[in-house]
């Protein structure tokens, strides 16, 4: 067991000091952590790589996934604070948010119908996060009419994900205009996700040839599509590819 310690503080202090060398960072940092490996290691993750993570996209993803598993109710505490501290529309909106993250959406749903109420009954923000919240909770109805409630304040408020929740929730219904309603969302869209339900929805209907036209295209966009659009919807183009190999 000592042996196998010894070797990952090497393979740490290894990556470190390629970091160092590559990013031109001073070289008494290889010596503290050729020194003392495992503190020297903690210390330059901590004062020089951590900060430099917040800066790139990937980077945030793990500090946020690192955050999560050392403090998960963070986030809900500080919402909670400032909402008790201030009661106004924004925090009780950022409450809602951190409720809904924590995947306790008719907790949320509450605070969102507050927030669009009164003098905000009209308020973009508000009704778009009220729908979208519906929809994560599987309220079919209100989701539905959360959106057109959205889409009525006038059409510089629809946005494609917008269009896509809405189709989504009409297929949900079995409403007949769920197929009209997709061919939308994916004239609105950018990338595979609205291409991907339609799909998903025709399959559902019976119409598996349109389908794997459809998912025909998705394939076809992501060999072409450069690499960050392809990490960016890696899982849609696998499905597409996957649903491909159906007969």
């Amino acid at each position: 067991m000592p042996y196998a310690l010894g070797v990952v503080d090497l393979l740490i202090v290894v990556f470190f000091a390629t970091h160092v060398l590559r990013t031109g960072r001073p070289w008494y940092w290889i010596m503290i952590m050729t020194m003392a490996p495992f503190l020297g290691s903690l210390i330059y993750f901590i004062s020089e790589y951590l900060p430099e993570m917040r800066y790139s996209r990937g980077g945030r993803k793990v500090l946020r996934a690192v955050e999560a598993a050392v403090d998960p109710n963070r986030a809900m505490r500080e919402a909670e604070t400032e909402f008790e501290r201030s009661p106004t529309a924004a925090n009780r909106a950022a409450l809602a948010a951190a409720l809904s993250a924590a995947g306790r959406y008719d907790e949320a749903i509450k605070h969102y119908d507050e927030c669009a109420s009164g003098s905000y009954a009209k308020d973009v923000h508000f009704v778009r996060s009220l729908a979208a919240t519906n929809l994560l909770a599987e309220r079919w109805s209100a989701a539905r009419a959360s959106y057109e409630r959205l889409f009525a304040l006038g059409k510089d408020a629809r946005q494609p994900d917008d269009d896509l929740g809405y189709a989504f929730a009409l297929a949900r219904l079995g409403d007949g205009s769920a197929d009209a309603a997709f061919q939308h969302a994916v004239t609105t869209a950018n990338g595979p996700v609205a291409r991907c339900r339609y799909a998903q929805y025709l399959d559902e209907s019976g119409r598996r040839h349109e389908a794997r036209e459809l998912y025909e295209q998705v394939v076809k966009e992501g060999r072409l599509a450069p690499a960050h659009t392809r990490d960016l919807h890696k899982a849609w183009y696998r499905l597409a590819a996957d649903a491909l190999k159906t007969p």
